[in-house]
């Protein structure tokens, strides 16, 4: 893409997406959580995107139990 179509609003959007990509990162890692294609820094209209990516089953197990700790909620919660 040329830069001269990229506006300010998209290029904010690009920081936004990667730091918030980098946040989240951050935060999995601290439960031992890795997603390994989770990037940011894409951009849609000026709107910021964050790519989560694939993961393998027990990757997403392990998030869905952190996910649902924080709500109050154990795995006799989790619906089967």
């Amino acid at each position: 893409m040329p830069a001269e179509s990229i506006t300010d609003a998209d290029a904010k959007a690009y920081q936004d997406g990667r730091q918030s990509a980098d946040r989240l990162k951050a935060a999995l890692a601290d439960h031992g959580i890795v997603l390994p294609s989770l990037a940011g820094g894409w951009f849609v209209n000026g709107t910021a995107l964050v790519e989560l990516g694939g993961c393998r089953a027990d990757v997403a197990d392990r998030l869905s139990a952190v996910l649902e700790a924080a709500a109050g909620k154990g795995a006799e919660g989790a619906e089967g």
